[in-house]
């Protein structure tokens, strides 16, 4: 099955106004997120690292580096601003890729249309071909890529910023599958490494990679054309020997869209999105049931056997741990009744309050949940066992956020404000939310990343 040259034809022939409005309503939304999102990352401690990193390097100033007040070269500009994106775990899921969809294409797509000058049309097709690209490889490649230890947001979203920045290119159906072929060798990243600044270093080399990998392949450089289903290409080399599905690849490649179905999940809380089902059912109780941290004798987490793998820090210590932490989100949830991005601290985590009742917190599987036909199901069961014996339960299917249960447009609003305040001004927060949510009418896509470089 020639599945590289399918998904280089997609990418080619593809034209915003051929894709569904639902999708492009869709993508303008979780744009304007991932922005809010990464702009509250650039100020996070990993980021100024990352600043100084860039400025060492130096490059050519020619795009914007978001909330930073300068430029540089388009591949380090998407290196940067892609693990902005990350650095707080705050930004969409997909469940076909089992990650993070936009944090490493849109930081590709917005930098390859800064340097070009392209339009807000151009940039917006870009992205949702991008999407579209990467999510369907997840499709065809997971779990056993997830299983395996790769981490899907950099292993697949390399692919997708790659064809983002190959469709804003223009480049000839020959160079696309070159572009896929080179972004392929240079995808990597370990879950291993979750809870520590490399995981949104994932997401920002994988937009970088997608850049240079269309930057080579424009200027003639060459690589298998192939490589998706060749014998030693990526889905072999990332999901394992028989144990990837091809069909499911390009069977129906842009029929849905995924960003409509399955759909793309906003986050209301700055943590792995396996913690969400939990946290919505603690929060729910505890305030329902008036239930004082005092009287709590122990928390029973109950869901489906790939969550331990994703939240793999019990005993967390840092802040970047405590997003991976069932058992800090539930003390956290219980003692404070709220989960907020400020409380993601370590001092916070480090509470001698916060750090008992972690004790009190286990995990388990569901019976109905530990198959691999299961193993992306987020289904959370939530126990509270009382010091006087009595028990509240709560099971919750499917977080607020998610694509079953959506934030309003006004709600994605306010999270973006919340997110830049003291970044942009409010002229400049209103601003942006009204370019972005008619980003295909936007003439020069540097009328809106000029406004993301903040105050």
């Amino acid at each position: 099955m020639e599945v590289t040259r399918r998904i280089a034809e997609f990418i080619v022939n593809a034209n915003l106004f051929n894709i569904p409005l639902e999708a492009r309503e869709i993508g303008k939304r979780v744009i304007l997120d991932c922005l809010g999102v990464a702009l509250a990352g650039s100020r996070d401690p990993m980021a100024k690292i990352m600043t100084g990193f860039i400025k060492e390097l130096g490059g050519r100033p020619k795009v914007s580096v978001w909330g930073k007040k300068f430029k540089t070269s388009g591949p380090l500009a998407a290196l940067a601003n892609g693990t902005f994106g990350h650095a707080l775990d705050y930004d969409d899921i997909n469940r076909s890729m089992r990650g993070h969809p936009t944090v490493p294409v849109l930081p590709a797509a917005l930098a390859m249309g800064e340097e070009l000058g392209a339009s807000g049309r151009e940039v917006l097709e870009a992205f949702l071909i991008g999407v579209e690209v990467e999510t369907k490889l997840g499709a065809g490649l997971n779990p056993h890529l997830f299983e395996g230890g790769w981490h899907p947001t950099a292993i697949l979203g390399a692919m997708g910023a790659a064809a983002a920045s190959a469709k804003l290119l223009k480049l000839s159906l020959e160079k696309v599958r070159f572009t896929l072929g080179i972004a392929a060798s240079l995808a990597s990243g370990l879950r291993q490494n979750f809870g520590t600044m490399t995981k949104p270093l994932h997401a920002g080399q994988a937009a970088k990679n997608g850049v240079i990998a269309a930057k080579l392949a424009q200027r003639g450089y060459t690589a298998d054309s192939a490589i998706i289903e060749a014998k030693l290409g990526y889905a072999h080399a990332f999901a394992g020997l028989g144990k990837y599905d091809l069909n499911k690849i390009v069977a129906r490649l842009g029929q849905p869209f995924d960003i409509v179905s399955p759909g793309v999940g906003l986050k209301r809380y700055p943590s792995c999105a396996r913690t969400h089902p939990a946290i919505d059912a603690m929060l729910d109780t505890v305030v329902r049931h008036d239930i004082h941290p005092e009287d709590v004798k122990s928390i029973s987490c109950a869901g489906s056997y790939t969550t331990p793998t994703m939240l793999i820090h019990s005993r967390p210590q840092t802040s970047l741990e405590g997003k991976f932490s069932m058992e800090f989100c539930m003390a956290l949830a219980l003692l404070e009744r709220k989960v907020e991005l400020s409380q993601f601290q370590n001092k916070k985590v480090q509470d001698p309050k916060i750090q008992e009742m972690i004790k009190r917190v286990a995990f388990s599987v569901r019976p109905d949940l530990n198959t691999i036909e299961n193993s992306g199901n987020p289904s959370t069961t939530v126990k509270i066992l009382m010091k006087d014996g009595k028990e509240f339960t709560k099971t919750v299917d499917e977080a607020r956020g998610t694509p079953g249960n959506p934030l309003s447009l006004e709600e994605v609003r306010d999270k973006y404000r919340q997110c830049v305040k003291g970044i942009q001004s409010a002229r400049e927060r209103e601003k942006t939310i009204g370019i972005v949510e008619d980003l295909e009418n936007l003439q020069k896509i540097s009328t809106l990343t000029d406004l993301l470089r903040g105050k």
